[in-house]
């Protein structure tokens, strides 16, 4: 049995392989392609996605359940086809994301597991291609700095706040 913070995992993984052209998004994530917990850069896969559980927060309601707050990030990084401008992908790919895990599909079905899902911030094109950062870019921060224009990338992430109720002491059961 499994619980549903993990079915929810599970549903936004499904939901986020369903990115593809065929389906009506701009990208092509397509099945294989999402991670979860590991770094999407590091993997040097492109397409690739990654689900981050970031943190859970928990208060008992007025019904006796357990009201939780899952903090989600989803980072991904694309290859930028055609003559397209980096930033210009990498807009679309937060727009695929973000209709994917709101606007849902049969693959996520989240609406009978959640309460409310929300996209609660976001940035484009801020992820490093790879850890050994050129000279030129030695002003920005070392964590953070823009993807190289040269390797044709775009990189988004965008964080998620997903409400769900479950029986008091029970993981395993939604509630009220």
């Amino acid at each position: 049995m499994k619980t549903i913070r993990e079915q929810i995992i599970e549903r936004i993984i499904a939901e986020l392989e369903s990115i593809t052209p065929a389906n009506g998004y701009h990208n092509n994530i397509g099945l294989g392609h999402v991670y979860r917990q590991e770094s999407v850069i590091e993997k040097n896969t492109i397409p690739a996605v990654s689900v981050w559980e970031i943190s859970e927060s928990r208060e008992r309601n007025k019904y006796g359940g357990t009201v939780r707050v899952l903090i989600v990030k989803v980072e991904a990084i694309v290859q930028v086809n055609g003559n397209k401008q980096p930033a210009t992908v990498s807009n679309e790919l937060l727009a695929d994301i973000e209709t994917a895990l709101i606007m849902g599909g049969e693959a996520a079905n989240l609406d009978e597991l959640i309460d409310d899902i929300q996209d609660i911030a976001a940035e484009i094109a801020l992820m490093p291609a790879d850890n050994d950062l050129s000279p030129e870019l030695s002003h920005s921060t070392p964590d953070i700095v823009p993807l190289p224009i040269e390797r044709k990338l775009a990189g988004a992430s965008i964080d998620f706040e997903i409400s769900y109720t479950t029986a008091w002491g029970d993981p395993y059961t939604v509630s009220q």
